[in-house]
């Protein structure tokens, strides 16, 4: 049986748009561009497997797909007629998602990451200019696929470790009495902060840091952070993506791992949450006064 076609505008939009479909975009668009616009039957196959959004003149989103409507759990009239750049968000901010519209309005092909920021799912694509009779963009074609993240929520990291434990209980494991309490295992991992260049981590931890506790030490930079960590020893790097330093996060948690065998997770800021990373764990919490004490639990719990 042959599948049902996609709609791939709302009723009211196609009459508008179909004959702009029919011209063959300008080569400023560059070959994707002519590959997937005109009369080729690659954009049927685009609208069944990927997200599309079709933007006006003013950034209006006035087009899209069925997988978009699916993928953002949104219905079509909560998307429907919204401003591009202010309905979707991005890791960057809602201004990079702004100057990539604006770009694109300028006849540059680009390539783009957004997001709905309560959502689960990121989409990362192309967003393309499409030319009626003018040497100006008139509108702009949007397509993405789609990217599932595990985002877990504080709620949903207290019921993992409860069930676990429940199971733990239940198969009759338990630590065995005579374990050393000296084991260096036993005592508090050390964790080596790093200075980032928006002084997230001092902003967050600033009341662990007045505390002077020995466990937690923090370095100004990526490079001091790995002269340090020769005496300091750390179990774990708390750092976000831009430290301070001519060392970037990425080769710094390379090294740390290599000599140090260290774990580093990352992070960020995205509104009024933090953002917790490890490269397969993604956790957003609240940015409040207990944002610390459950970062310092989760490090407690996961390395070590």
């Amino acid at each position: 049986m042959n599948p049902k076609p996609i709609d791939l505008f709302p009723l009211d939009f196609k009459d508008q748009v179909k004959s702009k479909f029919l011209i063959v975009a300008h080569m400023e668009a560059g070959l994707l561009a002519d590959l997937i616009l005109g009369e080729s039957p690659h954009l049927k196959g685009l609208a069944r497997f990927f997200n599309l959004l079709v933007l006006d003149e003013t950034g209006k989103i006035v087009g899209l797909n069925n997988n978009l409507v699916k993928n953002a759990k949104k219905r079509e009239d909560q998307i429907i007629n919204q401003n591009f750049a202010k309905f979707f968000d991005s890791d960057e901010g809602k201004a990079s998602l702004q100057i990539t519209i604006n770009k694109a309005f300028k006849g540059q092909p680009c390539s783009i990451q957004f997001h709905i920021l309560e959502s689960k799912v990121s989409f990362t694509g192309v967003v393309l200019p499409i030319y009626d009779k003018t040497h100006q963009p008139h509108s702009l074609i949007i397509i993405a696929k789609e990217e599932f993240k595990i985002i877990i929520q504080e709620q949903e990291i207290e019921d993992f470790w409860h069930l676990a434990t429940k199971m733990i209980t239940e198969a009759g494991i338990s630590f065995s009495k005579n374990m050393d309490s000296n084991s260096p295992k036993m005592l508090k991992p050390k964790i080596l902060l790093v200075e980032d260049q928006n002084s997230l981590i001092v902003k967050v931890f600033k009341k662990l840091l007045s505390a002077k506790n020995g466990d937690v030490l923090i370095a100004p930079n990526s490079d001091a952070a790995l002269l340090l960590a020769g005496k300091f020893l750390p179990n774990v790097i708390v750092t976000d993506y831009n430290p301070l330093g001519q060392i970037d996060a990425k080769q710094m948690a390379s090294i740390m791992k290599e000599t140090y065998n260290a774990e580093t997770i990352y992070l960020s800021q995205a509104g009024n949450e933090l953002r917790i990373e490890d490269g397969w764990l993604d956790i957003h919490v609240k940015n409040h006064p207990d944002s610390v004490s459950k970062i310092l639990e989760l490090i407690n719990q996961l390395y070590w």
